[in-house]
């Protein structure tokens, strides 16, 4: 081999052994180890991709990689490891480099679930869901209707009708709306707020909703009205929400303690007032909640 052949084999070779230690090559590499369940080992390596490029100005070809080898590593950590608080803090990486992006958006997201489901911590989360509400993301109105969730969950029920209000101002025509409208009637019925809370719900119906708002919506006014001691309107909502109800078996256990309250109510003597005493406090014990 003369020597300008060799050199041009040596340069070859050169090139790649240069190529197997890309970020690109270990990026592949990272990912073989997970698919083959080796979660613990990916990870290290895409720490080791990461620590390679750093935090600052890199080429741009570059940042792809580093944007990959962040989103997999947060997802490793959430996903298969469980480690919470190191995935969060991929996730944060991903939220400070790629800012204003659909990847920030849903790292964001990502974060206040795990602050929501994972470890307990409903504020922090609504802060997370918040930020995606109040950006361009697409998906918004449905993070400004977790907000408004995540405070009636924490039984903050004033915060959460005026952040329902504020989606239904921004977005009025959305499907989020809808629920929007559904979770303002039921802040009311968790304050005891009949009246209040009576007009929501009728409000979400005429709203034309999908099936299953409507006939949640409806059996929320059922219940007050069977509370109200307004037995027939009760039964007849109720049986109005059952073709669109999540679970119409539920809706079936309602209609047949409204209708025993009613019958009890038809067998009590006129001017009986310890029979009216007694079916009152069995009537009560059965109360729809």
């Amino acid at each position: 081999m003369t020597r300008s052949a060799l050199a041009a084999v040596l340069a070859a070779i050169g090139l790649l052994a240069a190529g197997c230690s890309s970020p690109d090559a270990k990026l592949e590499s990272a990912n073989a180890l997970r698919h083959q369940g080796r979660a613990a080992e990916a990870l290290a390596a895409y720490r080791e991709i990461l620590g390679g490029l750093g935090d600052g100005t890199i080429p741009k070809w570059e940042t792809g990689v580093r944007l990959k080898a962040l989103r997999y590593a947060a997802d490793v950590s959430y996903l298969d490891l469980g480690d919470y608080v190191g995935a969060i803090g991929y996730y944060r990486r991903i939220v400070s480099l790629y800012p204003g992006t659909e990847d920030a958006w849903t790292a964001r997201a990502a974060i206040g679930d795990i602050y929501a489901q994972r470890l307990g911590d409903r504020q922090a989360a609504i802060a997370q869901y918040a930020a995606v509400a109040g950006g361009d993301a697409k998906e918004a109105p449905r993070f400004q209707l977790l907000v408004a969730r995540q405070y009636l969950e924490l039984k903050n029920y004033e915060q959460a009708r005026t952040e329902a209000r504020l989606l239904l101002e921004r977005w009025p025509q959305g499907a989020e709306a809808d629920e929007a409208q559904l979770l303002t009637a039921q802040a009311w019925a968790l304050e005891d707020r009949n009246d209040e809370a009576l007009g929501a719900f009728l409000a979400a119906v005429e709203r034309h909703p999908r099936p299953e708002i409507a006939a949640l919506a409806l059996e929320g006014a059922a219940q007050i009205y069977a509370r109200e001691g307004r037995l027939d309107r009760a039964i007849e909502l109720y049986t109005q929400a059952m073709p669109g109800h999540p679970n119409p078996e539920a809706l079936r256990t309602s209609i047949e303690m409204v209708r025993e309250r009613r019958e009890a109510a038809k067998t009590v003597t006129p001017g009986d007032r310890d029979a009216a005493l007694d079916h009152n406090v069995r009537s009560r014990s059965k109360e729809i909640p």
